[in-house]
């Protein structure tokens, strides 16, 4: 049974619970005793029942009020005592709560499931609680809510024709909780003027009121302020799917509509790490985000033309620490290349100085990349090497590569001994290429070894894009369907297609891809569109953590996309950057791994960007 307590208010009633002694850990505050420190060995002592064993406390931002445990001791002669002075108390999630004594002090600033323990030397007992957080909030944004907006819902009457719709976050979306600036977008029914914004679960129960102040694409937009974040992201880190609802009712609250449920979970761990993207619109330039940073709200421009004397820079790569990027200039035929000091933003050596490429990637010391280069003036189809310093040729890497089928698109893994590949089947340019496979290269301490093929070319497909994810084991990828017989079609030449498509697949020879379904997926504004244009897929550097179980690994992908961000539909041929949770050991068993994908809320949403490489960290300009 489980009691429920509301702090400030009195014991409730008991619910039905089942006690669970494995307990879990995570949340922003970690994990450890929360208590008083350890006990020793009590002579005899074999087991400890807590009690209560179950509770449930709601946490209403009041003064929370203490809960008091005992423990009762079974010794080796099968007689019983109270023992609860004699052992510590503590908390699985420290987060949640401390202990005086056998005394719980709960918060009042988040929810969560925990587990209480009492511990003898080596004998423990244990008890489950869940603290709920039961919050409202007034929006502060939105002008003219009225002074109890729930009560206005509780008194309507339901009427369909008032159901708003949800069209963004996509259902079955994984955010990191560090993410801060996550939208709800909801297409309003005719009359409806007041909202309701429900998130529900066993430890959640916040509810959110705001009015259509700031109106966009004919719907209304809504993002939590800091407060509303920290109970939504903090409570639910690592732990079950959120349930969100919007309801709206008319100017009079007389009725009300109720959109469908849709579902969002939080990852435990914070994404760290930061993305510099290509934007080629509103003034080329490569623009960057820091994911550590507690107060950016927009990507700021890196590097614009003044290094390139105007040349317009696109396609670049940084070495994992930072410190280095290359970048091509100039686009299809040109091949120059820029490479750059990211701390002081100046050239390492003259820009076009070095032998040229198209796309590179770094070695994971950054004291290499690899190229490419198969356009006007090319002589070695093959993989190309460079010195991270100089720029200077080290040869290339023989992968049997001809005029008739270069090799692009190269990416060295994170632990320096392979190099993944695109093969053109059909000769074009780096930038916009045919009938690729995906090859990779090994490196055994001595020698590069001969291609091997990872996804072999297929009639009526490209396949290109290759990125080896954050622990070496799996390749995104990209693929591309052709129209009919056209296998040069600018439907499927690699270069923004609207059929791209995310695939994944163990980086060894032998496996069968995985497509990404639910990362492909349109969302509810799509409606039945399904060509997005999900490509220039890249990783993250870091492996995180999904849940509170050992073993649940988590790694965080970018991609671009044509999709509609909700209510903002891209113009033109503008593409967005999305990120996308990925479930490494479910790819590895032949599963789709990924969740729904969400817009990257800090970028320029009026520019058309591309390529979010990361690094592992910001380097400051000094």
């Amino acid at each position: 049974m489980r009691g429920k307590l509301t702090l400030g208010g009195a014991l409730c009633a008991l619910l039905a619970f089942g006690c669970n002694s494995n307990g879990s850990s995570g949340g922003a505050g970690g994990t450890g005793s929360g208590g008083s420190g350890g006990a020793g060995e009590i002579e005899g002592l074999v087991s400890i029942v807590v009690s209560p064993e179950a509770l449930e406390v709601i946490v209403d931002g009041s003064a929370p009020t203490d809960v008091s445990y005992a423990a009762t001791g079974t010794f080796d002669d099968a007689s019983t005592r109270d023992v609860t002075d004699e052992v510590s108390f503590g908390l699985l999630d420290s987060s949640l709560g401390n202990f005086d004594a056998n005394v719980l002090t709960p918060t009042t600033v988040k929810g969560g499931a925990t587990v209480v323990r009492a511990q003898a030397g080596s004998i423990v007992g244990t008890a489950d609680i869940v603290l709920k957080l039961q919050r409202t909030r007034n929006d502060p944004s939105s002008p003219d809510l009225p002074n109890d907006p729930s009560a206005v819902f509780d008194a309507a009457n339901e009427d369909p024709s008032l159901n708003p719709a949800l069209l963004y976050p996509n259902d079955g979306v994984l955010v990191p909780p560090n993410l801060r600036l996550l939208e709800f977008h909801i297409d309003p029914a005719d009359d409806n003027g007041l909202f309701e914004l429900s998130f529900q679960n066993e430890v959640t129960d916040v509810k959110v009121y705001f009015t259509c102040h700031t109106p966009v694409g004919g719907g209304c937009i809504y993002t939590p302020d800091p407060e509303v974040w920290g109970w939504l992201s903090q409570t639910n880190r690592g732990g079950d799917p959120v349930e969100f609802i919007a309801r709206g009712t008319d100017a009079n609250g007389t009725t009300v509509g109720a959109s469908e449920t849709f579902k969002a979970s939080f990852a435990l761990d914070d994404v760290a790490g930061a993305i510099y993207y290509w934007t080629t619109s509103g003034g080329t330039a490569i623009m960057r985000y820091d994911f550590g940073s507690n107060d950016q709200t927009i990507a700021e421009m890196f590097l614009g033309t003044e290094e390139t004397g105007g040349t317009c820079v696109g396609c670049h790569a940084l070495s994992r620490d930072g410190t280095k990027m290359v970048a091509e200039a100039g686009g299809q035929h040109d091949g120059r290349l820029l490479l750059l000091d990211v701390a002081t933003t100046t050239p390492m050596v003259p820009f076009g100085s070095t032998p040229k490429s198209i796309f590179e990637s770094w070695n994971p010391d950054g004291s290499q990349f690899v190229g490419v280069y198969a356009d006007n003036g090319a002589t070695d189809y093959n993989l190309l090497l460079f010195d991270g310093d100089t720029g200077a040729s080290l040869g290339s890497i023989d992968t049997g590569s001809t005029v008739a089928d270069p090799a692009d698109h190269p990416d060295w893994s994170p632990d320096g001994n392979r190099i993944a590949f695109t093969r053109m089947g059909i000769k074009g340019t780096n930038q916009r290429m045919f009938k690729g496979s995906i090859e990779m290269v090994t490196y055994d301490g001595a020698a590069w070894s001969e291609s091997e093929v990872i996804v072999p070319n297929e009639s009526g497909k490209n396949r290109y894009y290759p990125s080896f994810s954050p622990d070496g084991s799996l390749l995104i990828f990209n693929e591309s369907q052709c129209n009919g017989g056209n296998e040069t079609g600018s439907e499927c030449n690699a270069d923004a297609d609207e059929t791209a498509t995310l695939w994944i697949v163990p980086a060894a020879p032998g496996n069968t891809p995985v497509r990404l379904d639910n990362a492909n997926a349109p969302g509810v504004a799509d409606q039945d569109q399904t060509s997005l244009t999900n490509s220039f897929p890249k990783w993250s550097p870091f492996v995180f953590r999904r849940g509170k179980e050992q073993g649940e690994r988590l790694e965080w992908l970018t991609f671009s996309s044509r999709r509609n961000y909700g209510l903002r539909s891209p113009s033109g041929g503008d593409m967005l950057i999305w990120m996308v949770a990925v479930e490494p050991d479910k790819a590895l068993a032949g599963e789709d791994p990924s969740a729904a994908a969400f817009a990257i809320p800090y970028q320029d949403l009026d520019t058309s960007n591309h390529i979010a490489q990361w690094t592992e960290k910001i380097i400051v300009v000094q």
